[in-house]
């Protein structure tokens, strides 16, 4: 029983981020997130080993916490990924481009 309800929250889940991508036609989505500084734009975000929403998490960015993408990669279906290194953390991975919002970069310390 416990095997099926993973099973089922885990194809949930994946439904739940490619589904969108799936169904909004290319010319209605927003332009593809390009190198530079953005901002998470969620609550938090996990970041992922790579982009794959069933991959490991190697560590979480915040709302607000300022990253910075160094690539990107876009699913068959569509779903958006953007490489990142979180300022606050260092820590390097991949999170979903529709949790981000452009910034200009941060102040030199």
């Amino acid at each position: 029983m416990a095997v099926t309800a993973r099973a089922t929250a885990a194809v949930l889940s994946l439904a739940i981020l490619l589904v969108p991508a799936a169904v909004t036609p290319g010319d209605e989505r927003p332009p593809a997130v390009g190198a530079g500084w953005w901002e998470v734009s969620a609550d938090a975000a996990n970041v992922r080993l790579d982009h794959s929403g069933g991959d490991t998490v190697v560590g979480l960015a915040c709302s607000g916490d300022v990253v910075e993408v160094t690539d990107s990669w876009t699913s068959p279906l569509g779903a958006r990924w953007a490489r990142v290194m979180v300022a606050r953390s260092g820590v390097t991975g991949w999170i979903l481009e529709s949790l981000l919002t452009h910034r200009a970069p941060p102040p030199e310390p």
